[in-house]
């Protein structure tokens, strides 16, 4: 087979291939509209605990240590909070800002 023929082989592959996203988290709204979770980040210092549940990881006892621990400077801040550690911090580094 000639090079074309396996490149063209390769792009045909990969149009083949069902395309990878990341899921999109469902859309809520706290009271006050603090935050929204339909592709805008969610602000760590003003989004509710059930806004900051809808996070991939974070559950009722996270949502609450997150909230405790405000203000954050930065999104690498929650990194001392108990319980988030480093995954839980790639898991929801998507869904996350930190605004002045």
């Amino acid at each position: 087979m000639t090079r074309a023929a396996w490149l063209l082989a390769a792009v045909l592959f990969a149009a083949a291939l069902p395309e990878r996203s990341v899921e999109p988290l469902p859309c809520t709204a706290s009271e006050g509209g603090a935050g929204l979770l339909c592709g805008v980040p969610l602000d760590l210092n003003r989004a509710s605990p059930a806004d900051l549940e809808a996070l991939p990881g974070i559950g009722p006892a996270r949502a609450a240590a997150l909230v405790e621990a405000r203000p954050f400077a930065r999104v690498g801040d929650v990194l001392h909070v108990r319980g988030i550690g480093r995954a839980t911090l790639r898991r929801v580094s998507d869904w996350v800002e930190v605004r002045p």
